[in-house]
């Protein structure tokens, strides 16, 4: 695996740019699509200047499943427009954050962009990663949100255990509703929804 994530630091996010997040799953067709937008919204309504979008690991080119635009639409968002995209290296080279909706995931993410492995986790164990960081003042009297947010990403990778990053583990995974009824796309949209927001509040506190 070469350097571990510990070796390599963060790119640091400007004050100038957007926060730039991206959304990983597998097609990139119902998790990430959601993810997508409930986190655009989420951070509109903080006043983060934020660029997000998702991708997934097969070929694009697919609309959203009709349960993910379903399971959406009850919340006042719409994936009528969504266009499923493939993971590339473009995707990843200008991200500040990777969260992805596996395990497995990680490893698609290591595979196509190695150093971005430093700043992409699980959306499932990044807000407890962001709760293990003792409350440090240098960062609640950061100028910006930006660096206190690159300063946390960094921490929470140093958090994690650098041997377990890529290992097999579905404990933090967001569960995968491809395939079946439209209850089980409610539920993930609502894990979604839950884990976004913890994350964000982490993250801009």
């Amino acid at each position: 695996m070469g350097a571990t994530p510990q070796d390599r630091q963060a790119q640091p996010v400007r004050s100038t740019e957007p926060f730039r997040l991206v959304f990983v799953c597998t097609a990139n067709r119902c998790r990430s699509p959601m993810a997508e937008h409930l986190a655009r919204r989420s951070l509109e309504k903080r006043h983060i200047p934020a660029e997000v979008c998702s991708v997934g690991r097969l070929t694009g080119g697919l609309g959203a499943t009709p349960g993910a635009a379903e399971a959406m639409a009850r919340r006042k968002l719409d994936l009528s427009n969504h266009v499923s995209a493939q993971l590339g290296p473009e995707v990843l080279d200008d991200a500040h954050l990777v969260l992805v909706m596996e395990r497995g995931h990680l490893s698609d993410v290591y595979q196509t962009l190695p150093d971005a492995i430093d700043h992409a986790f699980t959306l499932g164990e990044f807000p407890s990663l962001l709760r293990t960081i003792k409350r440090d003042p240098s960062l609640m009297s950061t100028a910006s949100p930006f660096e206190g947010a690159r300063q946390r990403i960094a921490l929470a990778n140093q958090a994690r255990d650098p041997v377990r990053i890529l290992v097999d583990d579905e404990s933090s995974d967001v569960a995968d509703p491809m395939g079946r009824w439209a209850l089980h796309y409610r539920r993930t949209a609502k894990q979604l929804a839950s884990l976004i927001d913890a994350s964000l509040n982490g993250l801009f506190p």
